[in-house]
């Protein structure tokens, strides 16, 4: 028998944020209680305790629950992006500007990578003529707000090295301009931006940055408007660790759109202007820390994972 809610936050099963998902141990719950077992750590059973078996970074990783999966449109949307993809096409999210001509709004790719579902970072104009579109806000729903995952797509020297992955750690004005930055929606977006420089080449707490969205070599990257740092966030210096938008007279001179990624750790040592965490795809940034000069490497593409 299939369960109508989980079992743990009561709430009814859905095709958005409460898809029902089964653990290895068989136990199911829905996609939001996951999020926030993980946010605390591993994913263990909160019925039985048994750590999940297999390779997970996010809630989405997690197998549907049988007869539920068929309720959910994500599969005509994978169908649709398998088939464009054959003929050498996309599948679009177009985001209408109210009252705009055409020509005024904004559209953005939607793929599927590694079996996850992924909406990439929006850009001004109009999705090819004769393209398979669907509304954007549709598509955005699909993002986790508890449990929010954004790619970096990586290239060095033109050739594609894979994606970053960067679990959030809270909403704070640095992260939520990180968010914003990564998706597009308040206008510019590290799509097609170079790495700027390489910190503690070889040293402890050795970090790469980027994120000029302005001017490409790190003279440039305002704030978006609006947007403050927030509280601090103190967190351990550990490969992975994301950091960005720094306090004044924290010792760091990089503009607000701009971020670093530790690629070694720091002992006894924590940053106060912590983003989130890399899940997956650290050894692509490990990777361009090695380049002979950090400027052969770009973010060509950003946006979020989304959650179905």
């Amino acid at each position: 028998m299939i369960l109508l809610e989980c079992q743990v936050c009561l709430e009814c099963y859905d095709a958005r944020k409460r898809v029902p998902r089964s653990l290895s141990c068989k136990h199911t719950l829905c996609t939001s209680c996951i999020a926030q077992i993980m946010r605390r750590g591993p994913l263990k059973c909160p019925f039985c305790r048994t750590l999940h078996a297999g390779a997970v970074i996010s809630p989405v990783d997690v197998p549907v629950q049988g007869e539920m999966a068929s309720g959910v449109n994500v599969l005509k949307l994978r169908s649709d992006i398998q088939k464009a993809n054959a003929n050498g096409a996309h599948v679009w999210a177009v985001l209408r500007r109210e009252g705009g001509a055409r020509g005024s709004h904004r559209y953005a790719k939607i793929t599927v990578h590694d079996e996850r579902l992924h909406l990439h970072a929006l850009k001004d104009g109009e999705p090819p003529k004769d393209s398979i579109t669907v509304e954007y806000d549709a598509i955005r729903r699909m993002v986790d707000e508890n449990y929010v995952v954004t790619f970096l797509e990586v290239k060095n020297a033109g050739v594609l090295q894979g994606r970053v992955y960067i679990k959030l750690f809270d909403d704070a004005g640095r992260t939520r301009q990180f968010m914003y930055f990564c998706s597009g929606e308040r206008g510019p977006s590290y799509a097609n931006t170079h790495f700027l420089e390489v910190l503690h080449k070889g040293q402890p707490g050795e970090q790469v940055w980027g994120g000029d969205y302005e001017n490409d070599d790190g003279s440039g990257g305002a704030a978006l408007p609006g947007m403050e740092r927030g509280e601090e966030n103190f967190h351990s210096i550990v490969p992975g660790l994301v950091v960005g938008y720094y306090f004044p007279g924290y010792g760091y001179d990089h503009n607000p759109s701009q971020f670093g990624i530790y690629v070694a750790e720091w002992c006894y040592t924590s940053d106060m202007s912590s983003i989130g965490m890399v899940i997956d795809g650290l050894d692509i940034i490990s990777a361009v820390a090695k380049l002979p000069d950090v400027r052969e490497s770009c973010v060509s593409d950003c946006g979020f994972l989304l959650f179905h």
